[in-house]
């Protein structure tokens, strides 16, 4: 196993000699034996280990248990230990506000931003996680059962920016086997049996199901999938990031793209466009979080008859149009700036807040057949201006507006 996991360290260049690496450890038997298997190779590698552990303080006196058994491994094999706690009046803070969030992906921005600081801390240039092959499997099934891009299907990374996973091409079983017949020790979490986790109920239900009566090697071809499809991802998206620096452009307000370029691009590379643009606006972790529906939104937003639309996803991210613009933005949507004008009849009249100019002529009669577009409109100027005349004005929409436009019922 460990000639394994050498070879995996070498074919997806996750380490090089001398590197400074923080090892995520929970205290469970996949972070151990990636620990203890890291620490075999350290000589070999000339490797420095720093053992991090971040006390979610979610589950008590376990959490507390989990906190202390790392830090005494780490000390049993002499190597730096990096821990930390989060307050407890913390964690019932977030539980009363809630805010879309779920605690999973609470717990995991918290875990993967607390990872960070540790390695920049150490000046660790890699971040090692243990998950597995069994692991990548679940991810790839689950993604599969939500509904998911060839994006997605690809499952985790061998190696996201600082992030590794050198246990991903050793299977579960074999690991617990590696533990045994080692001797080593570690502590089990209880909310790995919990039921109304989506990835514990495919882990102890579906996957055995399909094991049992479709597939005994399951887990191994799921993975492999998952290996192939991303080479095909791979080349997809080398096509889709030249087509990006033609499309797209970052700004103050996000990544602005092209609705026409857009438009005149493969659905294939005009997705990858828009995902590339997720991971851009939201810091680098959206893009798997996207689901086949908000591709499909992403869609029906550019080539909709709307010019003015918007639409929220995941990473508090929005997606809006505003005419032949396409913005992809972190935060809410901006609120339109009121606006109330003067309207030139007959002539020109500019209106910055809404980025238009609108041009009035006086006809004697509307044209007969009416063939009108998404930016004319027909008014009878008498029933407007009154037999005096008066003034028009254009303003922006108000909250208790009510319109019957020509020919409609309400």
């Amino acid at each position: 196993m460990v000639d394994r996991i050498r070879d995996t360290i070498k074919n997806f260049k996750m380490l090089k000699r001398g590197d400074t690496v923080c090892v995520a450890v929970s205290g469970g038997v996949d972070s151990t034996v990636l620990l203890d298997v890291l620490a075999s190779l350290k000589e070999e590698l000339c490797l420095e280990l720093v053992v991090c552990h971040l006390n979610h303080n979610l589950r008590g006196r376990e959490s507390e248990r989990d906190f202390r058994f790392v830090k005494e491994l780490s000390a049993r094999l002499g190597l730096k230990f990096e821990g930390k706690k989060i307050p407890l009046g913390e964690v019932r803070k977030r539980g009363k506000k809630g805010g879309g969030e779920s605690l999973q992906e609470w717990a995991r921005t918290r875990r993967l931003a607390f990872l960070e600081e540790a390695a920049g801390k150490h000046g660790a240039r890699r971040i090692a996680v243990g998950h597995n092959r069994d692991d990548q499997a679940e991810t790839v099934l689950m993604r599969f059962i939500k509904g998911s891009g060839l994006r997605g299907l690809t499952g985790m990374r061998e190696v996201r920016d600082s992030f590794i996973r050198p246990l991903i091409d050793t299977p579960r079983e074999e690991i617990e086997r590696y533990a045994k017949e080692r001797k080593i020790k570690f502590v089990t979490d209880s909310s790995n049996r919990r039921e109304k986790y989506l990835r514990n109920r495919l882990r102890l239900e579906l996957i055995p199901l399909l094991e049992e009566g479709y597939n005994p090697k399951i887990r191994e071809a799921l993975a492999r999938t998952a290996f192939i499809l991303k080479r095909d991802e791979q080349y997809l998206s080398a096509r889709a990031d030249r087509a990006s620096s033609r499309v797209a452009r970052t700004g103050r307000g996000g990544v602005i793209m092209d609705r026409k370029k857009l438009l005149s691009l493969d659905k294939a590379l005009s997705s990858r466009v828009f995902i590339k643009a997720t991971t851009e606006a939201g810091g680098g972790s959206t893009d798997t979080a996207l689901s086949a529906e908000h591709v499909e939104a992403f869609f029906g937003l550019i080539k909709g008859e709307r010019p003015n639309a918007c639409i929220s996803l995941p990473g508090r991210l929005h997606l809006r149009r505003e005419y032949e613009k396409v913005i992809l933005a972190s935060g809410p949507p901006p609120k339109p700036k009121p606006f109330g004008k003067r309207l030139a009849v007959p002539g020109t009249t500019e209106i910055r807040e809404a980025g238009c100019l609108i041009e009035t002529t006086l006809l004697k009669r509307p044209p007969r057949p009416y063939t009108g577009s998404r930016t004319t409109a027909y008014f009878d100027y008498d029933a407007l201006a009154g037999k005096g005349g008066r003034p028009l004005r254009v303003r922006s929409w108000k909250e208790g507006d009510r319109m019957r436009p020509l020919g409609m019922k309400g």
